[in-house]
């Protein structure tokens, strides 16, 4: 997994909240003197281009590489998918998850570049998308079923500033980007939990977490990691339709499909769902919390993990307009998770 356990993450996740570091924090994993990008330009040998800091006129032509490999690393977390990109949307846009996608939701402010590297030993051609602090908040990965042409034109495109996919055409990505999109294929509106995950887009979930123990009468539920484990195993022996939110600096990851499985060992698991793989490491995992918020059938549960800085890593919830049965059993098993 991403980080080495400590001893202070092995804790139950039932025990004294820890402080959220926060944007100021000055912990070991904040002051590394080197980030993600300066790594990779240092790289003896290295072959890319770097696309500059518009990273919404990059992540709008993501959905012309076809079939790619999405990843994306939250601490603990780690998400990967295998599909076509939906064009991403920025904060207040519509949420739609279908499966088969991925599905991106961006903040321009806390981006700060993008990179496209060629292949390198068993790594093939990349696009990388870079948070302020140079770190890697997604990663696109080509396939054979990939777009090749278009992947080469990026840096034409988008550096030169006078095509189709230039900041001028295209400007940050805001409600208006997903209005055509937010009705879902049976009428009903794509906008459940939107400040939700807003909410965690803006500063990585640190003042959500805050005002969970002020909002227990609303449900807010602090619970241990093992019975969050259970009850993710229980999900995916239903098969029950989920949707599934890793959460990096600036950038959401979410696919939504039916649970396939979830198997722990040692506090390492894997969830399956479609063409989604989420690996947890629950280690390193300081905090789960039950939460309830307004979706499309109403009050509606997710499950939230935070890391040891306070930072939201994953959110499992039920987005969009599922069968009524299956938000009925979604919400009873986060209901029996938190008593």
């Amino acid at each position: 997994m991403p980080e080495s356990p400590r001893s202070s993450d092995s804790e139950s996740t039932g025990g004294t909240p820890l402080r959220p570091c926060g944007r100021s924090c000055r912990c070991a994993r904040s002051s590394h003197a080197t980030s993600d990008l300066d790594t990779l330009l240092a790289t003896p040998g290295f072959s890319g281009s770097l696309l500059g800091a518009d990273v919404p006129a990059v992540a709008r032509r993501l959905p012309l590489l076809e079939q790619v490999v999405g990843v994306t690393v939250a601490g603990p977390v780690l998400m990967n998918a295998v599909g076509m990109h939906e064009t991403p949307v920025g904060s207040g846009g519509a949420i739609r998850c279908r499966p088969s996608r991925i599905t991106l939701r961006i903040n321009p402010a806390r981006l700060g570049s993008a990179l496209i590297t060629d292949p390198a030993a068993h790594i093939p051609p990349t696009l990388r998308l870079f948070d302020t602090d140079g770190n890697t908040a997604h990663a696109t990965y080509l396939t054979e079923r990939s777009d090749r042409l278009a992947f080469e034109s990026l840096a034409l495109g988008i550096g030169s500033g006078d095509d189709e996919g230039s900041a001028s055409d295209t400007g940050a990505l805001t409600v208006a980007d997903a209005a055509r999109d937010d009705i879902g294929d049976d009428g009903v509106p794509a906008i459940d939990q939107v400040a939700q995950f807003d909410a965690i887009l803006d500063d990585g979930g640190v003042g959500r977490l805050m005002t969970f123990p002020g909002l227990r009468h609303a449900g807010h539920t602090r619970v241990e990691s093992r019975r969050v484990i259970a009850a993710l195993e229980h999900a995916a022996l239903l098969g029950m339709p989920a949707t599934l939110v890793t959460t990096a600096p600036g950038c959401l990851q979410m696919h939504h499909d039916q649970l396939d499985g979830a198997r722990e060992h040692r506090g390492s698991m894997v969830i399956a769902g479609g063409t989604c793989r989420a690996m947890i490491n629950f280690d390193l995992v300081s905090e789960c919390w039950v939460t309830w918020s307004d979706g499309v059938w109403g009050r509606t549960g997710s499950i939230e993990l935070y890391d040891r800085h306070g930072r939201c890593s994953l959110v499992v919830t039920q987005t969009g307009p599922v069968p009524m049965t299956s938000f009925e059993a979604w919400n009873q098993l986060v209901t029996d998770l938190a008593d």
